[in-house]
């Protein structure tokens, strides 16, 4: 007991070593569960961007065909369009969901859409031609009103909405 001494350099160093070691690789965890959430901070982003960019937007007017005796209108008519910056739609996979005087809605089958395959690619247009009468769905008489909802399969959904005015026989809906 009486040569007891205290730490030697060699074992201070050692102990040193060690720490430094462990705080080596917890800093390399940490630095890595940083870069892992900033690549999906990053990825998240890049999906927000391609969604909000991918919409579809109505241009101009919507043309409604009349005919009192099937029961309103029979088919709407609208030039759809993306904007410039925004992504390409397939026509093939768009929902256009009708709903007429507040009632319950149904999604037009693509056989009633004209066109109903394609793509629409950003910076272009296309008439779409919507038989509502073909497709069984009841069209609203003069003074009623309807709903078009317009879903991509990506993006953002246009919504249309008009009322009818009481001499309605056709044609253009501002």
């Amino acid at each position: 007991m009486n040569h007891e001494s205290g730490f030697s350099g060699l074992e201070a160093a050692l102990i040193m070593i060690a720490f430094v070691v462990v705080a080596a690789v917890f800093g390399y965890s940490m630095i890595s569960t940083g870069f892992f959430a900033s690549q999906k901070v990053q990825e998240v982003t890049y999906a927000g961007i391609k969604q909000s960019s991918s919409v579809a937007i109505t241009d101009g007017l919507i043309r409604g065909q009349y005919d009192a005796g099937k029961g309103g209108i029979t088919s709407l008519t609208f030039s759809l369009s993306v904007p410039d910056t925004g992504e390409s739609i397939d026509l093939s996979k768009m929902i256009y969901y009708y709903v007429r005087n507040n009632e319950g809605g149904n999604a037009v089958p693509l056989d009633y859409v004209t066109p109903k395959s394609g793509i629409l690619a950003s910076g272009d247009s296309t008439r779409i031609r919507l038989a509502l009468f073909d497709a069984g769905l009841a069209g609203p008489m003069a003074g009623g009103t309807f709903s078009l909802e317009i879903k991509p399969p990506i993006g953002a959904s246009t919504l249309i909405q008009r009322q009818l005015p009481t001499g309605y026989n056709g044609g253009y809906l501002s």
